[in-house]
């Protein structure tokens, strides 16, 4: 139930139990990211998950809807880049990624980076080396290099505070990137000379030993060396020899190949200083070493005397006056001659990283056109999470909770508080915060006021009293007990807990923080604060032979040493880490700031722990959440209005949601009013003010789903009369293609009928033609054969039969009257002794040996015809369907006739 639901302002009881579940039922189902109203909450999945950032993914967030309903550090980038495109809101935009080491922070601000690159490169017709986006992410595998380092929560624990600055021109989706800036802070330098046991150096100590060439590590004096102090080769993993070759390849591509050489000699000459180590000579009353090697190699990679190097750990200068002369001791102890040298590698250190930086930005610094309109800034801010440890919480601690509980605080005053009293100025129901913010005020103003933990550590440097670490914690205890005096809304008290037994002077004392309470140690806190490096330090290093060590030298000789000046308290760590959080601050007061809180589920290592539910702590889940703010944004989020347009907006894009239809024109925003009432389920979840109009993420969802319903509802009215027009249309094109059929077909029929009666005209006077031919022949041969019958006739009439000469005669003259020519043989009689000739009134017959023939009304048939009138129909002649006897058997007149 709970994986479905992907903003926690949505569930029905806002606990911490329920916010709880819903997490653990989304982690369990591969689902990290799940909104909290305008918030982002990022679970990290402790291991690689495939598709979950590829570059599908990215094209799939590039096209996402208004809404942003998805959960995905993708569609938060999405929409931070549509705000300054189109101008949403502020003019500049801010994403802050915060949480805890181990959390995911540098992973989500990496993949932000990546998305931005890839939709810049999108507009790109061509893409180019010298691109923004291009030495963006070319760069980073440099600084994580020299800023990370893995620690016991995390493999590559960034140790430093990151700002990326992009700057954009353009509007619309004519905006495109053209400059870049990176700033840091607290950089934690101390981790370079000293870190903690189980834990590592910077990478990129590792990455040089594992993967420098043979030639550059003879030249350097790295071989045959047992062991580093700083940075163990022992520590080395399979991974470092690469991550050096990507780390000398963005060298490369940021042109940086003259600082390559440079950078392994300094960073080769920390590792050398790290293991000199000092002896008392008691006859000598001096300091010696025994890593003599290991001095000569650091002094001549830096380009120094080793013996003026070895005299700047061992000697002190003290000058009481400017005008007043130096007085030279040697140190006192070894841990003084230590934290010297330690001094020196630090500083040497955070000058390295603060160049390679400004190198980096020139690279990323392009000159804006004249023509391009006022550029528009989008921010990326990686910053420490809050660190709370069971014991040793120090100076570096102080710096990163102040700077959360100043983050913390902007979001929770400068944004919540901020939005009720504007919705109280536009005649709306104020919210109703059940957060203090007047604590969180409070704790501020014990920590960096003119009476608090930064003024009692910086007085105490400029003063330089040579107050003790429990004197200094005493003083910060009653400090703080004064401005608590009278205040009715405070943090529990910073004093030790008195159930404590300890009879030794305190050296800790407590603060509440938003997160819990947290207690500091003011063991070399004054030291770490007052971070002082020795004039005659600066004297030596300016005296080196290698350009690059001078080049370092450049900003820092001037204000090194101002910590012994009348300017001195801006010049310690928390007075330089205030100012530059001050200027944090006032480039987030001018954006519209988008949140990334990141979580880490357990602190076991993931290889360990193959299960989602083994890698899942409710407790330490639940700590973070309270330390991130998640559970006071998600309260305020349920009943806030977080997305505000003007009148003019909301009424032109929800038009379709009124009812009315006025003739006249309206103002927009009585149309707003108009639409709000109309609906009821909008009457609490949009609002009309006076000067814009505020909406939550349900209420434009919902208005959304009704303006795509009554949009759909007005597309299937227009599709359903265009399909009947289109019907009509082809019922009407139907119509006249089946009359246009029936008049062909019917002027075809009629020439088919006139053609078929004159087809049947010519067929009949065919056959007409072809009777009265066989009529013919057969009045030719009843005529012969009648002149026969007369002939014989006569004959029997003389009861003999006549001569042949007699019956030719006859038939002769028969042939006369008839125009019939008949022809009768002489012999006929003689041949046919036994024919016979018959007469009688309506036939005559002629009987033959083998035959008899019948004559009557002009048909000559072997049958008697019958006594009634009878009808022959033939095709062409009677004389087929007769018997003709062969030619033989014929009389002599008859031959001709058949032929």
């Amino acid at each position: 139930m709970h994986e479905n639901i992907e903003d926690l302002t949505h569930l029905q009881k806002l606990e911490t139990r329920t916010v709880l579940q819903c997490l653990r039922s989304r982690y369990k189902q591969k689902q990290f990211y799940t909104w909290a109203g305008p918030t982002l909450v990022a679970l990290n999945p402790l291991k690689d998950v495939p598709g979950l950032y590829s570059k599908k993914m990215m094209e799939l967030f590039a096209h996402e809807s208004f809404t942003y309903k998805t959960p995905h550090v993708f569609a938060l980038g999405q929409r931070t880049l549509r705000h300054l495109q189109w101008g949403l809101g502020k003019t500049h935009q801010a994403i802050v990624v915060n949480g805890e080491s181990g959390a995911g922070k540098t992973c989500n601000a990496l993949y932000l980076l990546s998305f931005f690159a890839a939709m810049e490169t999108n507009n790109n017709e061509v893409p180019n080396s010298d691109n923004i986006e291009v030495l963006l992410c070319r760069s980073n595998p440099l600084l994580e290099a020299m800023g990370n380092a893995q620690t016991l929560r995390n493999e590559n624990s960034s140790r430093f505070g990151k700002l990326i600055r992009l700057v954009y021109v353009g509007e619309g989706a004519n905006t495109q990137l053209v400059s870049a800036h990176i700033e840091t802070y607290l950089l934690e330098s101390t981790r370079v000379a000293r870190h903690a046991a189980g834990e590592r150096n910077f990478h990129i100590f590792y990455q040089m030993l594992a993967g420098l060439p043979e030639s550059l590590k003879v030249e350097l004096d790295l071989q045959n060396v047992p062991k580093w102090s700083i940075a163990s080769q022992r520590d080395c993993n399979a991974m470092d020899e690469a991550h050096f070759h990507a780390t000398v390849a963005a060298l490369e591509q940021l042109s940086l190949h003259d600082t390559t050489q440079q950078l392994w000699k300094l960073l080769a000459a920390l590792l050398h200083l790290g293991n000199v180590e000092f002896e008392v000579n008691k006859e000598a009353n001096s300091w010696t070493t025994d890593q003599q090697n290991h001095l000569e190699s650091a002094a001549r990679l830096l380009g120094l005397n080793s013996n003026e190097l070895f005299q700047l750990f061992t000697v002190r200068h003290f000058q009481a006056g400017s005008k007043s002369p130096a007085v030279v001791r040697p140190c006192s102890s070894p841990n003084e001659c230590t934290n010297r040298r330690d001094t020196l590698i630090k500083l040497l250190y955070r000058m390295t990283f603060d160049t390679v930086l400004e190198n980096i930005n020139r690279k990323l610094q392009h000159a804006l056109d004249s023509t391009f309109t006022m550029p528009k800034y989008l921010c990326i801010l990686d910053l420490y999470g809050f660190e709370s440890f069971e014991y040793g919480n120090s100076l570096e601690q102080l710096c990163i909770n102040y700077a959360n509980e100043r983050l913390q605080y902007y979001f929770t005053v400068n944004y919540l508080k901020e939005q009720q009293l504007h919705l109280a100025n536009e005649g709306l129901t104020a919210i109703d915060l059940d957060e203090n913010a007047l604590d969180k005020q409070n704790l501020i103003s014990f920590l960096d006021g003119p009476v608090s933990v930064f003024g009692v550590l910086n007085e105490e440097c400029y003063l330089n009293r040579g107050c003790d670490d429990s004197q200094v914690c005493i003083r910060i205890q009653s400090s703080l007990n004064e401005r608590t005096r009278g205040i009715k809304s405070m943090p529990p008290s910073p004093r030790m807990p008195r159930s404590s037994k300890i009879k030794a002077p305190p050296v800790e004392f407590a603060i509440s923080h938003y997160a819990g309470l947290v207690s500091y140690s003011t063991v070399a806190m004054l030291d770490k604060n007052r971070d002082y490096i020795p004039t005659e330090m600066m004297s030596v290093l300016s005296r080196s032979r290698n350009y690059f060590v001078k080049l370092l030298l450049g900003k820092d000789a001037i204000i090194v040493n101002a910590t012994h000046t009348m300017n001195g308290r801006r010049h310690t760590v928390l007075a330089k880490f205030k100012n530059s959080l001050d200027n944090l601050m006032r480039i987030l007061n001018v954006c519209d700031v988008h949140y990334i809180r990141c979580i880490r589920p357990s602190l076991s290592a993931p290889y360990y722990t193959s299960s989602p539910s083994q890698r899942w702590d409710e407790d330490y889940v639940d700590a973070q959440l309270n330390a991130c703010g998640v559970i006071d944004t998600i309260k305020v989020s349920s009943f806030g209005y977080p997305i505000r347009m003007s009148h003019e907006e909301f009424a032109s894009r929800y038009k379709y949601l009124s009812t009315k239809r006025p003739k006249e024109p309206i103002e927009a925003i009585e149309i707003c009013r108009e639409i709000t009432e109309s609906y009821v389920q909008l009457e609490n979840e949009i609002r009309v003010g006076k000067s814009q109009m505020y909406a939550t993420e349900k209420g434009i969802e919902l208005a959304e789903r009704w303006k795509f319903r009554i949009r759909q509802q007005a597309a299937c009215v227009v599709q359903r009369w265009w399909r009947e027009r289109l019907r009509r249309q082809k019922a009407a094109v139907t119509l006249q293609n089946w009359w246009r059929t029936v008049v062909q077909t019917r002027a075809v029929n009629r020439v088919k009928r006139w053609w078929k009666r004159k087809r049947s005209t010519a067929q009949i006077l065919s056959k007409v033609r072809q009777i009265c031919v066989s009529v013919r022949i057969i009045q030719r041969t009843v005529r012969r054969w009648l002149i026969h019958t007369r002939a014989a006739r006569q004959k029997r009439a003389q009861i003999s039969l006549p001569s042949t000469d007699s019956v030719a005669q006859v038939i002769a003259d028969e042939s006369c009257d008839h125009d019939v020519k008949l022809q009768v043989s002489p012999k006929w009689g003689e041949n046919n002794n036994c024919a016979k000739l018959t007469q009688s009134p309506n036939l005559i017959s002629l009987q033959l040996s083998r035959a008899n023939f019948f004559y009557s009304l002009g048909v000559i048939s072997i049958r008697r015809p019958p006594t009634v009138r009878a009808r022959f129909i033939t095709r062409k002649t009677c004389l087929p369907f007769s018997f003709i006897p062969p030619r033989s058997q014929l009389p002599s007149g008859l031959t001709d006739a058949y032929l």
